[in-house]
């Protein structure tokens, strides 16, 4: 099970761990008029909507208080290039999806391209980044293979948000917004107790498809704009053509296949460093919730603890302490202590501190 998620986060899930995600349309627009709805309904609406076909830009800006990272090229070993701007500025993605066709997502730069694409009728997926030409195929992994084409979508993160957001959250309906040129309401999602990094979270709704074309999440320590924001530029709700579900890797790429339908290679001995790593809530509750982390592996847990065998840029981000090495950024903070566990949630590191205590 571990191996399978490293294979996950090597094209996305890092970008989604510590960044989870434009910058404001330009230009005034009127706000349009739409009938009123109540949170409630307007929850209801989205929770029944059925999945849509569409295709269209995502504009992804990130501020979560990292330094410039544009210089990181390797992280954990995987050639990360252009993804660095997940971390920190912005970043066009282009999505599509067919629910019973596939779905795809590209990022390009102008030095790399990443590319995630899942087909249904051949029930498989393509993570492919080009700076090491090297790609992963997921075979066998029926109703999951879409995840990697769709997280940074705005639908699936406000789909993830709203399910994960109650009881701790209180529901409004703000004002009504135009998103990549269609009338949408303003969902607006706050934590009923202090003590979380994240303010506010507004998500835009299409008032026609209730599909999601937006989320903004908002810190307590950033004011006048989101620290993570997706919103898209663009959207046609047309079927995309079929061939944009079929991806073959480049000739020259490495590719590695994991099949997803056969059980996962079991640990070679009884090191602990080869145990599967447990999460559980240790604090707090709803958005100021703390996680612990044990039976991490034991290199990736030292090197979280000194992160300068990572990369040096890593280490100007973290602050060694009394109670291990800490990373705090505008929406999270991450703890590993001297003992490798690992603290982490949308709390000030003094939180996670007295959790570790």
């Amino acid at each position: 099970m571990r191996t399978r998620l490293v294979y996950w986060a090597a094209p996305v899930g890092m970008a989604v761990v510590i960044a989870a995600i434009v910058a404001f349309s330009s230009g005034a627009q009127a706000e349009p008029t739409l009938p009123e709805l109540t949170a409630e309904q307007l929850v209801a609406n989205v929770a029944a909507a059925q999945p849509a076909a569409f295709s269209g830009t995502v504009a992804i800006t990130t501020d979560i208080g990292l330094p410039d990272l544009s210089a990181l090229q390797n992280l954990m070993g995987q050639q990360m290039g252009g993804l660095t701007t997940l971390l920190g500025g912005t970043t066009q993605l282009k999505a599509a999806v067919d629910p019973t066709v596939g779905a795809r997502a590209e990022i390009d730069s102008n030095t790399s391209a990443w590319v995630a694409v899942a087909n249904v009728a051949n029930n498989d997926a393509w993570a492919y980044i080009s700076d090491s030409s090297s790609a992963i195929h997921l075979t066998g992994g029926t109703g999951t293979l879409s995840d990697p084409a769709t997280a940074l979508t705005p639908a699936n993160l406000a789909d993830n948000l709203i399910a994960a957001a109650s009881p701790s959250t209180n529901f409004t309906v703000a004002a009504s917004k135009t998103i990549a040129g269609r009338p949408a309401y303003t969902l607006g999602m706050t934590p009923s107790d202090a003590g979380s990094l994240i303010s506010a979270v507004d998500v835009f709704i299409d008032a026609n498809t209730w599909m999601p074309l937006g989320v903004d999440i908002w810190s307590t320590q950033l004011a006048g704009q989101p620290a993570l924001s997706a919103r898209f530029t663009s959207i046609s709700y047309s079927a995309p053509p079929a061939s944009l579900f079929d991806f073959s890797a480049p000739p020259d790429a490495t590719v590695n296949t994991v099949d997803l339908s056969q059980p996962a290679p079991g640990p070679t001995n009884t090191d602990p460093a080869d145990d599967i790593p447990s999460v559980k809530v240790v604090a707090g509750q709803g958005w100021a919730s703390i996680a612990e982390v044990t039976g991490l592996p034991h290199d990736l847990a030292a090197a979280l603890a000194d992160p300068s065998q990572l990369s040096p840029l890593l280490g100007d981000i973290a602050q060694q302490t009394a109670a291990g090495t800490e990373y705090t950024t505008y929406l999270g903070s991450v703890l590993v202590t001297p003992s490798g566990d690992v603290f982490a949630g949308a709390v000030p590191a003094s939180a996670l501190e007295s959790a570790a205590a």
